[in-house]
């Protein structure tokens, strides 16, 4: 097993791009926190989890892609990334979706809206908005909550300026 450990690549702030191998399986806790240059990046098929907080506060990023394996995503991971405009996750993940292309990230078994962005489009399948799951979307202006969500979770929409 290869990690990205927990803080490896924290405050590495002119840091743009990453490209994460094929021989990784996980994403720790605060793995790229603060770094405020990242603008996208693309988790491979080989990672099965992401830590908690693993991109807070990178204030660039807009885009992230999932891959098919990730059955374990921790609390927080994309807090504070105030431009993330694009979610998605491979279709073939049996964890998480991103369905009717939604630009978010919903647990399937429970139907639940675990992470959100700017430009994310709730479906109508969806139950529950997790705790903290818009928090600091800085540049959301507008969201519909469908008839079919019947919990929103505590900090759902924080700093949501």
């Amino acid at each position: 097993m290869t990690s990205i450990g927990e803080n490896a690549f924290s405050r590495c702030t002119n840091l743009a791009s990453i490209t994460i191998g094929n021989s990784v399986t996980s994403v720790g806790p605060y793995a790229f926190s603060q770094c405020s240059n990242l603008t996208s990046i693309t988790i491979p098929n080989s990672v099965t989890s992401i830590g908690e907080y693993a991109f807070f506060v990178c204030e660039d990023l807009t885009s992230i892609t999932i891959g098919n394996s990730v059955a374990s995503i921790a609390f927080g991971i994309f807090l504070s990334c105030g431009k993330l405009s694009s979610i998605i996750v491979d279709a073939n993940n049996t964890t998480y979706d991103s369905r009717e292309n939604c630009n978010a990230i919903i647990e399937t078994a429970t139907n639940t809206l675990i992470s959100g962005c700017n430009n994310t489009v709730i479906p109508n399948s969806v139950m529950s908005i997790g705790e903290a799951a818009f928090n600091g979307c800085s540049c959301l202006t507008s969201i519909n909550i469908p008839n079919s969500v019947t919990s929103i979770g505590r900090g759902a929409f924080y700093n949501c300026i």
